[in-house]
């Protein structure tokens, strides 16, 4: 899996959005409040013209009537296009799903002012075929919401099912198990197949495929539309839930950096940078006693008491120095940990909230200190454990909005400390080094160079 989160003032994310629709083999779905931007819009009426499948919901809004993108040549040109709505929130997490791997998603509309005026987040997650899912799902239900479907299910096609069990039997069996997402959406109409399909999404192919050859009889359900507004304010917060998880392992992994950086930085150069500072103490000291006042020199012993003492708790902490296969581990650990302890995780395996945070932070510390052994025990405990859904046992809908509401703040929280620390200048600093070796080495050269010019200084003064 490969997560990557971007700010539209940092960098030129449209660019980004391009680039990844080109790549598009099969299908896209976009689903956007405003979806005004001309370049993107053109771009899906190419993929249309090319043969993929493409299909946009936004809003019954002036702002996306009034712009020059002609929607109607969408499902002209073969694929479905529907307005729902009058109202932004309903299009709570803008997102689109490219060949039901890719997801876009984030605080970011399709529009011009978005990618050029606004700083708005967005996340590109690659290879999770669950999170491909929710949004797909989500994506559905935007559908029915429209009124241009009356039904996602379909009647069984027996012998189509069966086709499409074969071409994933093969696929799975020549190791090209990604080739199977199109067939497993197909799949996803009849309510019958959800086991095989739900199987296939969480990657057991053995049991898919025993569950296949099980199956021997058809029977056509319709869904059961009652509820809806329900059950997609349920889906909305499970998908800002998981936007949530993943950018709190975005801000800790950020975090971690700056730490881990500002830990080295103090144990290899503080020692020199404290006798620095003891030479210009003694400098001063001498200047004082030949009548010459300098307010530095206060200054300059409370930045020595600091330094000393900014050492003497660093050395307290270990941070191991892991080689990079161990801490790709590590990464991996954290970020699956994370989705089984944090509160807001719709995986979350711990019912006691303040349990759930507290697991959660003792992970975090211990993915801060590179503990690797720590990280996986905490997982390994995780592990065994099972999915509660709280969401199953609320039906009210003014208690299902509140929840949504809660998470948003803490979205736009999440949001608001990603994007200071992605501009704070500690950041930026950091994250143009290729190599923290060659540069603690550099600084540390400087340093002592300085040290012994201030030494000439000194003796030469005595």
């Amino acid at each position: 899996m490969q997560i990557q989160t971007h700010f539209t003032k940092d960098k030129k994310v449209k660019k980004i959005i391009l680039d990844h629709l080109d790549n598009a083999k099969t299908h896209v779905c976009v689903a956007v409040a405003w979806f005004t931007d001309r370049p993107l819009f053109d771009k899906l009426i190419e993929l249309l013209e090319n043969g993929i499948q493409v299909e946009v919901v936004i809003t019954n809004h002036e702002f996306n009537h009034t712009c020059s993108n002609n929607y109607k040549l969408i499902e002209k040109k073969g694929g479905f296009f529907a307005y729902i709505g009058n109202d932004e929130k309903l299009m709570h997490m803008k997102f689109c799903v490219i060949d039901y791997d890719v997801v876009i998603s984030g605080s970011a509309n399709w529009s011009n002012k978005a990618f050029t005026q606004n700083n708005e987040e967005v996340t590109i997650v690659e290879g999770h075929a669950q999170r491909a899912n929710d949004f797909i799902e989500e994506f559905d239900r935007l559908k029915l919401l429209s009124g241009k479907i009356q039904s996602l299910q379909k009647e069984l096609d027996l012998a189509k099912a069966f086709k499409i069990f074969d071409l994933i039997k093969a696929f799975v069996a020549i190791g090209e198990k990604q080739n199977i997402r199109p067939y497993v959406q197909q799949l996803k109409s009849t309510e019958e197949l959800t086991e095989i399909v739900q199987l296939l999404i969480e990657e057991e192919y053995e049991k898919a495929i025993h569950e296949m050859d099980k199956f021997k009889k058809t029977k056509t359900q319709l869904v059961d539309v009652t509820g809806l507004e329900i059950e997609s304010i349920k889906v909305q917060i499970q998908l800002i839930a998981i936007q949530i998880e993943v950018l709190t392992i975005q801000k800790v992994e950020t975090e971690a950096l700056i730490e881990q950086f500002n830990h080295r930085y103090i144990i290899e150069l503080n020692p020199i940078i404290g006798k620095i500072l003891a030479l210009k103490k003694k400098i001063y000291e001498k200047l004082h006693k030949h009548g010459i006042e300098d307010d530095t020199y206060h200054k300059m012993d409370e930045e020595f008491q600091r330094n000393n003492e900014e050492y003497q708790e660093e050395i307290k902490i270990e941070i191991p120095d892991l080689k990079e296969d161990e801490n790709q581990i590590l990464r991996e650990l954290y970020r699956e940990g994370s989705k089984l302890c944090h509160p807001d995780s719709p995986r979350c395996v711990i019912e006691n909230e303040n349990k759930a945070a507290e697991t959660f932070d003792q992970l975090t510390k211990a993915y801060k200190l590179k503990d690797l052994n720590k990280v996986k025990q905490i997982v390994s405990d995780l592990r065994l454990g099972n999915p509660i859904n709280e969401l199953d046992k609320v039906s009210e809908l003014e208690t299902l909005l509140a929840k949504l509401a809660s998470l948003q703040v803490k979205y736009d929280h999440l949001v608001f400390d990603l994007k200071t620390m992605h501009l704070s200048e500690e950041y930026i600093t950091i994250k143009d080094f290729t190599n923290w070796d060659d540069y603690f080495k550099n600084q540390k050269e400087q340093l002592e160079n300085q040290y012994e010019n201030l030494t000439k200084d000194y003796v030469k003064h005595e």
